[in-house]
């Protein structure tokens, strides 16, 4: 054998074990997306939607009411968009197969399905940049929170600016996702074989237009652009509440000032989990898809479609779980939903501890009744609440 035929066979050798170690990757990327598409999911898509409309009921009442309130309602509503659409076009996918084949599947996938997911989760992380602005200036630009006017809003921050924040976001989120509309086509019965799919890549979806748009717009500016500034600004929300309370920490009597205090600090509290959780979960979907966006000479289109539908999981883990952040890191949150579940149920170890403003307004009888710091003939001292609501900060 001369060195021909070694260098021939060492060359066979490794294109064969390359060959099978690719279709190793590939194998277990298919098990993996099956497994977080089929089974993981839909777990986290009831969970979230059974949580996020709850959000929706405790952020629209009467007390929690508030510029950064009304953000979260949206970023609720999105998060539900997100779950729905995931459902739609991934878990029923590997469910249900044979679902592939519909003409109306293929219609609802390639122009309403795919499209739409991807713009509520634009939307979601662009109303998250939104509230963490919002949360921004109220707690580093205080002044400028209380006395900016801007018509025909009356501060900077306060529910009106926060809808059209909110209103902004959504149509600029859907201009700068149409191109999803055109990733897809239907294909019509005629056009393909009854075991063949009823939608493909078009033209567009399948060429360098779409990866330079993947890449550049949705990737760069879309994700990764409010991922840094989520991170900047909570860097300087954190620094800045560690300032204030130091001051409330030096400061003497004046307790509703200290309470005010405390209570704005609880809604940055819930904006900074919610931010950095955010900040954790997209980091995955991000990094996969910029790590083969960079590489579109090499790329396998199906490969990349596995890896990024396993990495599309932490989207739908982060849809899912604000309202359970919202309960350990809020104790206004909580007292909400114990008192709106004390009044569905009537079960008195529901009422919650001293210190909530609904309880001492409220004008329910049953309510009254069961709280272990307001007598049944309501003669109890305002000023004897509110030591009783400062010994429970």
């Amino acid at each position: 054998m001369n060195h021909s035929d070694m260098a021939n066979g060492t060359e066979v050798l490794a294109f064969d074990t390359g060959h099978i170690l690719s279709h190793e990757v590939m194998l277990t990327a298919r098990q993996m997306h099956h497994i977080t598409s089929a089974y993981i999911g839909p777990v986290f898509l009831v969970l979230g939607l059974f949580g996020n409309l709850l959000s929706i009921v405790i952020w629209r009442k009467k007390l929690m009411k508030s510029s950064t309130g009304t953000y979260l309602i949206a970023q609720a509503v999105n998060d539900i968009g997100v779950l729905i659409f995931f459902f739609l076009t991934d878990s029923l996918i590997e469910l249900a197969p044979w679902v592939k084949m519909s003409n109306i599947f293929g219609v609802v996938y390639a122009y309403i399905g795919y499209p739409m997911f991807y713009f509520f989760v634009v939307n979601s992380i662009w109303t998250l940049v939104g509230v963490t602005i919002d949360r921004y200036v109220q707690v580093c630009w205080i002044d400028q929170a209380k006395i900016l006017y801007i018509f025909p809003l009356q501060t900077l921050c306060n529910e009106r600016a926060a809808q059209i924040g909110v209103a902004l976001i959504s149509v600029l989120s859907f201009i700068i996702n149409m191109p999803h509309f055109n990733t897809y086509r239907a294909v019509p019965n005629y056009e393909r074989d009854a075991n063949e799919t009823a939608y493909e890549y078009t033209e567009f979806g399948h060429g360098a237009g779409s990866q330079l748009y993947e890449f550049w717009i949705h990737c760069m500016f879309l994700v990764l652009a409010p991922w840094v500034s989520i991170m900047f600004m909570n860097m300087a929300i954190i620094f800045r509440v560690g300032q204030l309370n130091k001051k409330m920490l030096q400061m003497r009597g004046n307790k509703a000032q200290k309470r005010a205090q405390r209570k704005e600090n609880q809604m940055t509290n819930i904006l900074l989990t919610v931010t950095f959780t955010f900040l954790g979960l997209i980091a995955l979907q991000c990094v996969t898809q910029c790590f083969f966006m960079m590489q579109p000479e090499n790329m396998n289109f199906e490969m990349v479609n596995e890896a990024y539908s396993v990495a599309k999981l932490g989207i739908v883990i982060n849809s899912s779980i604000n309202f359970i952040l919202y309960c350990v890191t809020g104790k206004r949150f909580r007292n909400e939903l114990r008192l709106m579940l004390f009044r569905l149920t009537h079960i008195k170890a529901l009422v919650p501890l001293p210190g909530t403003n609904d309880l001492y307004n409220s004008q329910d009888p049953d309510l009254l009744s069961s709280s272990p710091t307001i007598s049944k003939d309501r003669k109890c001292s305002m000023s004897t609440v509110e030591k009783d609501a400062d010994s429970h900060p």
